[in-house]
């Protein structure tokens, strides 16, 4: 991806503070909705206007039966899309969400800058007063064959740390349902508690390796840590 192009976490314009949906024990970023289909998610944009109208060509909402869910489809394209939010980590550590892609970005590895696509990512973007570098953790379906588990860091961007849950050799066109503990990811990187969680994003690019990328993703949300027991 560009180097430019995560700064889209920090100076996001977002005219309205999303609201998200609060359960006993939940807090929902998106199960995404009918009333959207074929359109972008409501609530989601990109760094600026242009960008937001240019992501329109591969971010969609689709609708199968009587579920809606986020399809993307990057033809050579770096757009991220980004949900602000303001969370308790203390309350909501634990982030759940599904994803599936139906084709990798042929020679995709997030390790190296000439070649750093990933067919779909999640990223958690966290507080700070660095516009440019913030820090973040990102959870990709590598297109690679680095091995589940693995971590690295954005060539880009030194301060985003890269975990890949799926790979090349992970099922292709089947629904994958992920969990992470945000909370113990940022100590883990950074070694220190944090209280809150500033902005959800997402990105299915593949710019550098000018292949296709196609995915999708559903039922976003944050849980507490007893809930997912």
């Amino acid at each position: 991806m560009r180097r430019h192009l995560f700064s889209v976490f920090l100076v996001i314009t977002i005219c309205t503070l999303c609201q998200p949906c609060f359960g006993a024990q939940e807090m929902v970023v998106d199960r995404f909705s009918i009333n959207d289909e074929g359109k972008l998610p409501s609530g989601w944009k990109s760094r600026n206007n242009d960008l937001t109208e240019k992501a329109k060509s591969v971010y969609k909402v689709v609708v199968e039966g009587d579920n809606a869910y986020l399809m993307a489809h990057s033809k050579g394209e770096a757009i991220q899309l980004g949900k602000e939010i303001e969370i308790d980590l203390k309350q909501f550590p634990v982030l759940k969400w599904r994803w599936r892609v139906d084709k990798l970005c042929q020679g995709g590895d997030e390790r190296y800058k000439d070649t750093g696509d990933s067919p779909a990512g999640i990223y958690v973007v966290f507080p700070t007063w660095k516009k440019w570098n913030p820090k973040a953790i990102k959870y990709v379906w590598s297109a690679s064959d680095l091995p589940i588990g693995a971590v690295t860091k954005s060539p880009y961007a030194s301060e985003t740390k890269i975990i890949v849950l799926e790979n090349r050799n992970s099922p292709l066109g089947k629904w994958v349902q992920e969990e992470v503990n945000v909370k113990d990811g940022y100590q883990r990187f950074w070694g220190k508690k944090l209280k809150k969680i500033k902005l959800i994003g997402l990105m299915t690019d593949s710019d550098n390796t000018r292949k296709e990328a196609i995915a999708a993703y559903d039922d976003i949300v944050l849980q507490g840590e007893e809930q997912k027991r």
